[in-house]
């Protein structure tokens, strides 16, 4: 499967259409619906926040490896105000992201801050899927 990758400018009207199209590359890997929903509303926050603060492009690039999503949102601009992660937690966003990943990883360098972010999907997701057997699934 091809990587995901997004560029966006500093606008928070874009948003939208990088959830859309996350969420939709996602189903196209076989993410299961609720961790889709995890790793987009993780992603939103972070793009969000460099958004908000950081001034400049922000790139959004995303690859699963069989049992794991990693997705990695950056910006080239200087972040604007105090510390990062207390500029990210101040709204809980930071706290957000670390709910719903498996690992997450916050880098600030002078011109750029990186977000590193990975899900654990269970092996067996994927084949409940497949076979019906997702409790997430709702017969009709």
């Amino acid at each position: 499967m091809e990587p995901f990758e997004s560029y966006l400018p500093r606008d928070l009207h874009r948003l939208r259409a990088l959830r859309r199209d996350l969420a939709g590359w996602l189903d196209r890997t076989g993410v299961p619906p609720e961790k889709r929903d995890a790793i987009v509303l993780a992603v939103h926050e972070a793009a969000a926040n460099a958004i908000q603060h950081a001034g400049s492009q922000v790139t959004v690039r995303g690859a699963r490896d069989e049992d794991k999503v990693i997705v990695v949102v950056s910006n080239s601009g200087r972040w604007s105000g105090g510390k990062v992660e207390a500029e990210i937690d101040r709204g809980r966003g930071l706290t957000i992201m670390r709910g719903l990943m498996s690992h997450l990883d916050v880098s600030r360098m002078p011109d750029q801050t990186t977000i590193r972010m990975r899900l654990d999907l269970d092996a067996g997701d994927e084949e409940k899927r497949r076979s019906g057997d997702d409790p997430a699934r709702i017969a009709c």
